[in-house]
């Protein structure tokens, strides 16, 4: 079964919140748990998080999302594209992350031990952003 990995991650590229889901799982489905402790910022999402409740969620936090619309929808969603561009560098920090082997091709089979790692690649990102 393949899983996927959900992060809440700042500016700076600390990350906020994290969990696994099924690689069958919607990102909507877990979307207000992950950014539940986020209060007064942009939040920079993909279109796969893009839904009207999501959005309230977001706003009724002090929240102001940044997500573009679904093609499929009828109103058209405006969104600061200036933001946006951040979200360039949540993909470099999922590219970092899987630069360790062990992550990228999950041998470890227990969600625990996985997420472990991740936490170590994690902090081994920080440091090398630190030490840059």
């Amino acid at each position: 079964m393949t899983t996927k990995l959900h992060l809440a991650l700042t500016a700076e590229g600390h990350i906020v919140e994290g969990m696994l889901t099924g690689g069958n799982i919607s990102d909507i489905t877990v979307a207000n748990e992950i950014m539940s402790d986020v209060f007064g910022c942009y939040v920079v999402e993909d279109m796969g998080y893009d839904s009207d409740a999501h959005r309230d969620f977001l706003r009724s936090q002090n929240n102001v999302p940044v997500i573009p619309g679904r093609k499929n929808r009828k109103v058209k969603i405006i969104y600061d594209k200036a933001i946006y561009r951040l979200r360039g560098s949540i993909e470099r920090y999922f590219g970092k992350l899987k630069e360790n082997k062990r992550l990228c091709l999950r041998f470890e089979k227990e969600d625990r031990s996985f997420l472990s790692f991740i936490a170590i690649a994690a902090i081994k990102i920080f440091f090398k952003l630190k030490i840059s």
